[in-house]
């Protein structure tokens, strides 16, 4: 049982982001979420999930500085006619999509994505880091303008 968030990756290529060489053949412990060694042949401690990585490369955790965890995860028609609890539901699905994409961190630039962050912050889904921007701002008629055709702005005078 891991009990103590620990995964072993056994015999990785490691691009490191410095040099355009792998690293052959790389063991790296993480623990608690952070990578704690890389070196060959470290012994698997007690309880941890060991992954066999042989032939497989690792990289840096990819950061999307423009990201909508939201409204990339579903249609524009759904997001119009859907209720929250669905739309939600995508965007957690969606979150894990990303992650496995191998972005570790993204910049959410518009929409309601707060309950995803903190379902994710929680431990209770999976996905990347999200720094939220909250609401986005439009033109008018820009891609965040829902008006309908037939809706106006109100006239106060």
């Amino acid at each position: 049982m891991n009990t103590n968030n620990t995964i072993l990756i056994k015999g990785a290529r490691i691009f490191d982001g410095k040099s355009p060489d792998l690293i052959e053949g790389q063991d790296v412990l993480v623990e608690q979420g952070k990578i704690t060694r890389t070196s060959k042949d470290i012994k698997a401690p007690n309880g941890v999930i060991t992954i066999d990585a042989a032939g497989l490369t690792l990289i840096p955790g990819l950061i999307d500085a423009h990201w909508h965890s939201v409204y990339a995860n579903i249609s524009m028609a759904a997001l119009l006619q859907s209720d929250f609890g669905y739309i939600t539901l995508a965007a957690a699905k969606g979150a894990g999509d990303t992650l496995m994409r191998g972005f570790t961190t993204v910049r959410d630039l518009g929409g309601n994505c707060f309950a995803v962050k903190k379902a994710t912050d929680e431990g209770m889904i999976v996905g990347p880091r999200v720094y939220p921007s909250g609401a986005p701002i439009s033109q008018t008629s820009g891609h965040f303008d829902f008006r309908g055709p037939n809706d106006v702005p109100a006239n106060p005078t």
